[in-house]
This record gives C-alpha cells, structure tokens and sequence, in this order.
C-alpha cells in the first residue's frame, strides 16, 4: 500500500463547467509528470455538454440542443453526454506508481462505478467491448481516458439521476440503438448526488488503500 505522502487525493468539487475542470486535470497532470503531486480523484458533476472523443467515426452528434456546449477532447472512444445528476470520476493519476497497466487501470476504474451502483441496489456489469457499465442491454456508465506519459486524465461518467433526454441529441459512444439507464430510473428512486460523492469517495479511499 503506497503510504500517506504518495496516494492520491480525493477531491469533492460539486457542479463544475467543463472547461474549468478540463483545466484542474490538465494542471494536475502536469504536477504528477514533474513528480510534484500524486495526484487527484476528482469527483463532480457538470453542467450540460457534449463531448467528442478521439475515435472520430464514433462522434455522431444529431441535434446538439443550442444551449448545450460542444467540446472536442482527446480521450478515447466517442461522442458523450454530461449533465447534472451524472457523477464523473476523474482519476488523474500516474499509472506506473500505482502498479497499473493501462488495461488494469480501465478495470479499477470501471469497478469503481459497479461498486457505487451496488449501492443504489443496480447490479451493473463491467465490460470491455462495447466498453462501459451495462444492466442487460442498457448503458448505465461510459469511461474515455487519455494516457500521455504514463498518466492519466478523463475517466467515468456514471448516469446516476440524470436526464437521459439529453443523450437523443447524440449516438451514444457510436453505438446504433444503444439504450442509456441510470439508477433512479432502474429503481424508480431519486439519488441524492451529495450523498453519491461521498459514497463515491468513500469507494475510491478505500480502492486506494487496496493498491
């Protein structure tokens, strides 16, 4: 287990804009690469935009809303929704200090997601290809990450109690027909996204202390 000074930190920031976070990332990458910072878990929620992915024939926007920003980013996969009600994971982290291959790092990531949704009573499943957290046919969480010198940024958006309307705007990951889910409409019961940070975060100490 890496010792106090050398495990990442857990922080909580709320209802941030994308850009903003986008920023935080970026300057804490840049520390972790200069070995000045073990880095962040960043745990937040955005305000509605849409974002495109790396893998170009997968960003099929169909009717982007005009008061829904569009952002093109360098994580992988393809085109995504964030909005309020969605909780994003952004493990900003050096891959090598943690004991993680990039393959390893997807499936701690991803599991991070199954355990919160475990605790709403969802059962969602991990999966690589299509990648993301799935409850049968339905898309309940996507992940998109960029490594660039043995670090990571982007992470998991986890669709908790949000408007999935939103994502009719989009072809969700470029997957044809795919139907997205969240918690509150698999259990028919409200999430409160103060109390799912702090579940979330209680999740990653402790996925952080097993390492």
């Amino acid at each position: 287990m890496p010792g106090t000074a050398s495990r990442p930190e857990i922080r909580v920031l709320g209802r941030v804009a994308y850009d903003v976070a986008l920023a935080l990332q970026q300057e804490t990458a840049a520390a972790v690469k200069a070995g000045a910072s073990a880095g962040v878990v960043f745990l937040l929620e955005h305000d509605p935009v849409i974002t495109l992915g790396s893998n170009k024939p997968s960003n099929r926007v169909l009717c982007a809303p005009p008061d829904v920003t569009l952002v093109a980013t360098d994580r992988g996969g393809g085109a995504t929704i964030h909005n309020p009600g969605q909780l994003v994971v952004y493990p900003v982290v050096g891959l090598r200090s943690l004991g993680f291959g990039v393959k390893t790092f997807v499936a701690w990531v991803l599991d991070l997601g199954r355990q919160l949704l475990e605790t709403y009573g969802v059962a969602a499943e991990c999966r690589q290809n299509p990648l993301g957290l799935w409850v049968g046919v339905r898309k309940i969480a996507s992940l998109g990450i960029h490594i660039s010198r043995g670090v990571a940024t982007h992470g998991l958006a986890v669709n908790l109690d949000n408007d999935l309307a939103l994502f009719d705007a989009i072809v969700p990951c470029g997957l044809a027909g795919v139907a997205m889910t969240s918690a509150a409409a698999e259990t028919g019961a409200p999430v409160d996204m103060g109390e799912a940070r702090e579940r979330m975060r209680a999740i990653v100490a402790a996925g952080l202390d097993r390492l």
